[in-house]
């Protein structure tokens, strides 16, 4: 019984507050219309017309603000993205560049293997020492497989004269660089024809010495291998006659002396060639004879003419009892022994 009391208790208090808010709703809609209430709609405005623009400015601001970090924290990722494009595209560009590089001094190196009047192989440095305290060399990567032997000469990719094998193996070989201090060529003036020794030194230099002081010397002449032994040596120079050696840069005389002398800078490309030419069939000194037999000089301009030692071996007899020296020879003679000319 109390629990229906209470139950049309609470229902007669939810129609009491719907009939109430039902009336005031009909009495606000009847006196909304009236000039008194449209007064007090615009005093309320204006009242709240401020506090809705600091609120919309704040809700703009916070709204501009979190765009921005949004945008910002995208700008980043994208700033990050072209910098590891960038650097990818750099270093494809250096490669390329390496690339062509590389294709050009190919190119370079095939042109004068093509020009030079010798059988030449061409090869590649692959360890270089141009060093002041050590021995200068280059080591390439060709040795005796490849048919290479100590003693050939090489030039780079325009002809001039870069040294002489030293040593070799059985995959790569070293080069003596003409700028060795222990290295020596008989060089001459291209011009005037001016001959004498040339030595490398330390410097990187060269140094042309016992030049005859009658013969002419010119600062900025271009001196070139003469194809000359060493003087009273009595050998056949290995380096083939013709060869770019450098241009003078100085030259040192002495009114008192009966010689004079000059400095040279070395043509060829020592500290950045990349691909050499080993000249392979020209026959210089007496390192490819059998003992007993003496060459003579291959002829200039006869370059591709090789001088072969002959497979039947030398008896020390004359040639009727069956020594059989290479062709263009001398008779036998007591074995002599190559110079390092």
């Amino acid at each position: 019984m109390n629990a229906v009391t209470a139950t049309r208790r609470t229902i007669r208090r939810e129609w009491t507050a719907f009939g109430a808010l039902l009336i005031i709703s009909v009495g606000l809609m009847g006196i909304s219309d009236t000039t008194t209430a449209r007064d007090l709609q615009s005093v309320a405005n204006t009242l709240a017309s401020p506090v809705e623009t600091v609120i919309n400015n704040i809700a703009d601001t916070a709204g501009s603000y979190f765009s921005a970090l949004t945008q910002i924290d995208h700008l980043r990722t994208e700033n990050e993205q072209l910098k590891q494009d960038n650097l990818t595209l750099q270093e494809e560009l250096d490669r390329m560049g390496a690339i062509s590089q590389l294709n050009d001094d190919w190119t370079k190196i095939t042109a004068e293997q093509g020009a030079v009047p010798y059988q030449t192989t061409p090869v590649r440095v692959i360890v270089r020492d141009t060093s002041t305290v050590q021995t200068k060399t280059l080591i390439i990567n060709k040795g005796s497989n490849d048919g290479l032997v100590a003693g050939e000469v090489v030039i780079d990719a325009g002809g001039a004269l870069v040294g002489r094998i030293k040593t070799t193996s059985a995959t790569v070989s070293t080069i003596l660089l003409i700028t060795d201090p222990t290295s020596v060529v008989m060089g001459k003036d291209f011009k005037t024809n001016a001959t004498g020794p040339v030595h490398g030194s330390i410097t990187g230099d060269l140094q042309m010495t016992y030049v005859d002081i009658t013969a002419t010397l010119t600062k900025d002449g271009a001196v070139v291998t003469a194809g000359e032994g060493l003087p009273g040596t009595g050998d056949i120079s290995p380096f083939p006659p013709g060869l770019l050696i450098g241009t003078i840069t100085s030259v040192t005389t002495d009114r008192n002396a009966v010689v004079q002398g000059a400095t040279i800078h070395p043509s060829a490309h020592l500290t950045d060639a990349t691909f050499l030419l080993v000249i392979t069939n020209y026959a210089g000194g007496f390192s490819a004879l059998p003992s007993g037999c003496v060459a003579n000089p291959t002829p200039s301009g006869s370059p591709g003419k090789s001088v072969k030692p002959s497979s039947t071996p030398s008896t020390g007899t004359s040639p009727a009892a069956g020594n059989t020296c290479p062709p263009g020879s001398s008779t036998p003679t007591p074995s002599i022994q190559p110079s390092g000319s």
